[in-house]
């Protein structure tokens, strides 16, 4: 039987009940204790998982021994529960976006670097199969051109919670969404620098609760002079989720919603079906395997990698209120400083429009 581990999870949405399961699902494995966002959500927690439940994490994580914490809120309301976690040696694994700004991000990552923690992040896409099957066939090509596209129907039959679609509280799109197609496209190709960025909201303009753009086009450059574009909507009958990479001679289209490969690479052509895998499933038997060993190789993805990723959309924020192209900030601000990501941005009068 392998190590008994105990974890606490925070949050009992829709990834809060997936991680739960597939937790559970591992041997070895308990969930221990799960916060609601009140008491009526926690009554339903104790009826459903039959564990002890909470509407604060931080007391949570006072009350109950666990290995670790998996943290599947809404962003803006983990700070308090994540560096109580850390302060009481947890691993922990946050849902992207790990932070809705810098500073948080990059406290995050400090904590956790600082005491050697066990930490990974909700980028599922970096477990698919055909992520690896891409990394093999583009291993020592040069990409010259990459074209994304994320498109959902959330402002069309209003499915999902309505703070998925309010900008204070899941960032809107670029974070919600766009967000892992921007990360698998520097997991493929290397670094993004610079972003610029044009947003509307053409779908129910006058709902006042809802203030996320549903339609947004992005360009990007890639540290390594690689180009990049863009597309997203939220108010699209037909899901896609697709990176396309483009060099001299060859082009390869990663499509996960249709789990395929395709193209060619000079004269071989591509074209390979791949079975759906669980990807939740994935990534969270990396991040227990790592809390057992303390050995994190299979973690694709942690908070300081997560920073990254996330220093890349906020440019793109920023790039949407400014009108001009945003260099991504590796690093961000110093902890405490304001200003940028969701929360604002300062554009500087002198700034080109190309970088």
């Amino acid at each position: 039987m392998p190590e008994s581990i105990r974890v606490a999870v925070a949050g009992f949405g829709t990834m809060g009940r997936k991680h739960t399961g597939n937790c559970n699902d591992i041997d070895g494995v308990a969930v221990v204790a799960i916060t609601g966002a009140d008491e009526a959500e926690a009554d339903v927690i104790r009826a459903e998982a039959g564990v002890p439940a909470f509407t604060d994490a931080v007391e949570m994580l006072g009350a109950v021994d666990c290995d670790a914490l998996v943290v599947a809120t809404p962003p803006g309301v983990r700070r308090e529960m994540v560096m109580a976690a850390a302060a009481a040696g947890k691993a922990i694994f946050i849902e992207k976006p790990i932070a809705l700004d810098l500073p948080t991000a990059q406290e995050y990552r400090r904590v956790v670097s600082d005491s050697t923690l066990v930490n990974a992040t909700g980028f599922q896409l970096r477990y698919s199969p055909l992520t690896k099957r891409a990394r093999q066939l583009i291993a020592d090509r040069a990409v010259t051109h990459v074209r994304s596209m994320v498109t959902t129907e959330y402002y069309l039959k209003m499915d999902v919670p309505r703070w998925f679609l309010q900008r204070r509280h899941s960032g809107g799109p670029l974070l919600e969404q766009a967000i892992h197609m921007f990360d698998i496209a520097r997991y493929l190709v290397g670094d993004i620098t610079h972003v610029f960025a044009r947003a509307d909201r053409l779908t129910y303009p006058d709902a006042v609760d809802l203030d996320s753009e549903d339609t947004m086009a992005l360009i990007y450059r890639f540290e390594n002079g690689a180009l990049g574009t863009h597309l997203d909507s939220c108010a699209m009958t037909t899901f896609n989720w697709e990176i396309e990479l483009f060099g001299v001679d060859w082009r390869l289209m990663v499509d996960f919603a249709r789990k395929r490969l395709n193209g060619h690479l000079g004269a071989q052509t591509v074209d390979e079906q791949f079975e759906d895998v669980d990807l939740h499933v994935r990534e969270i038997r990396a991040f227990i395997t790592a809390v057992r060993s303390n050995d994190r190789g299979d973690i694709r993805s942690d908070f300081a990698d997560a920073t990254e990723t996330l220093a890349v959309l906020l440019a793109g924020d920023c790039s949407m209120k400014s009108g001009l192209w945003e260099t991504v900030e590796s690093y961000g601000p110093a902890p405490g400083v304001t200003g940028g990501g969701v929360d604002g941005c300062v554009a500087e009068a002198a700034k080109p429009l190309l970088p």
